[in-house]
């Protein structure tokens, strides 16, 4: 089970309140439990018993606070655009901000993607040999993954990718071929 905080860890800490019918259950990785993310995460779910858990949480210092002050002077000179603007709407105004906001911009993209290189759609015509024998190995490690973790829909989607990106790929040698022999 992924850590509801950051999604990226496995959980270690599970916590669930019952009150009625009503559930509210938070897991917990242990890079988040160390960084004192809980408490904000436990107020945002409204645990209702928070103090029983945590009897000292309102005198804990905020982490989430001293970021938020920490950039809040990072702004694009050009549009006025701040960092806090883009964590709440996910995109840039202008692009100025990206070179005024580059490194806080690249961490936030890869805390929410897990990457911070963005790899589009490339028409796999204008893709060379190599390119696309490297995409059909990534594809075969995403199945395996996929499989392990019983995603079979989202591994059938990448099958099908495979599939016709194994096409082109000989397609594309075939062309190779027929060039090569006139």
């Amino acid at each position: 089970m992924k850590c509801d905080i950051c999604g990226k860890e496995k959980a270690v800490l599970h916590i669930q309140e019952i009150i009625g019918n009503e559930r509210h259950q938070i897991n917990i990785c242990k890079e988040c439990e160390i960084n004192g993310n809980i408490m904000e995460k436990c107020l945002e779910l409204e645990f209702d018993n928070i103090d029983t858990v945590f009897p000292n949480y309102r005198s804990l210092p905020s982490k989430k606070k001293k970021k938020k002050v920490a950039n809040s002077n990072k702004v694009c000179k050009v549009c006025g655009y701040s960092l806090e603007d883009f964590l709440k709407t996910g995109a840039v105004c202008c692009p100025k901000c990206y070179e005024y906001l580059k490194s806080d911009l690249s961490k936030a993209v890869k805390k929410i993607h897990r990457e911070n290189k963005h790899i589009g759609k490339i028409s796999n015509k204008n893709l060379s040999f190599r390119d696309i024998e490297l995409k059909i190995e990534e594809y075969k490690e995403k199945i395996e993954l996929l499989i392990k973790i019983e995603n079979f829909e989202e591994a059938a989607l990448i099958r099908d990718k495979l599939e016709t990106l194994q096409h082109d790929l000989i397609s594309k040698k075939t062309k190779s071929e027929k060039k090569d022999v006139r």
